[in-house]
């Protein structure tokens, strides 16, 4: 069966001499591998890392690597390569989705929120979110849609969580807190991952 679905590039890597393979996450599948064959004539900034296209390939569900038949670019976040340190962010978020999604899960926060990450590191937003309230929002949302995001210790806790998720999904602005804050939730979240042996 063909089907059809937008996928965020994060990782491409040469396969035999004419192909391709993508990496990514898809809001349906989860982590999600392309064969892109004739790479030679489709090897152009469509297939390029922290490009959001529309692939339509055969979900023939065998293995986990499906083969394109076509891809179109629907959003490009190419422009975090302008700035070296949200380079260096969203290389860190790329390798932790890849090391740690799971595949045939749909990652519908997840995915909302890699979007709005990286349309802040790529300079697309005016009040641009820092680097370490990049990092939680992808964090809190990966927690989130794979059920592992302990609800808060009081009301005010789990509203602000809920608000945080809600914000990383529409990038919309992050619920206001002390500048310190951030940081603490940062190591928060690291330990959650820490104690579900998750790569970060």
């Amino acid at each position: 069966m063909i089907v059809s679905a937008p996928v965020i590039i994060l990782d491409k890597h040469p396969c035999r001499e004419t192909a391709l393979v993508l990496r990514g996450i898809s809001s349906d599948y989860g982590k999600i591998s392309l064969m892109l064959h004739r790479a030679e004539s489709a090897a152009g900034p469509v297939t390029d890392k922290y490009r959001e296209v529309e692939a339509e390939f055969k979900d023939d569900a065998q293995g986990e690597i499906f083969t394109a038949d076509r891809i179109e670019t629907l959003t490009d976040f190419s422009g975090v390569a302008d700035n070296v340190k949200n380079f260096a962010m969203a290389e860190k978020i790329g390798a932790f989705l890849l090391k740690n999604l799971p595949c045939d899960l749909p990652q519908l926060y997840t995915y909302s929120s890699l979007r709005s990450v990286l349309s802040q590191l790529s300079g697309k937003e005016e009040n641009a979110w820092t680097l370490e309230q990049c990092a939680v929002v992808i964090k809190c949302a990966y927690l989130y849609d794979n059920g592992l995001l302990p609800e808060g210790t009081t009301p005010q806790q789990s509203e602000f969580l809920e608000n945080l998720v809600a914000a990383g999904d529409d990038n919309s602005e992050l619920p206001r807190c002390a500048d310190s804050y951030w940081h603490q939730l940062n190591l928060w979240f690291n330990s959650l991952l820490d104690y579900q042996h998750l790569s970060r």
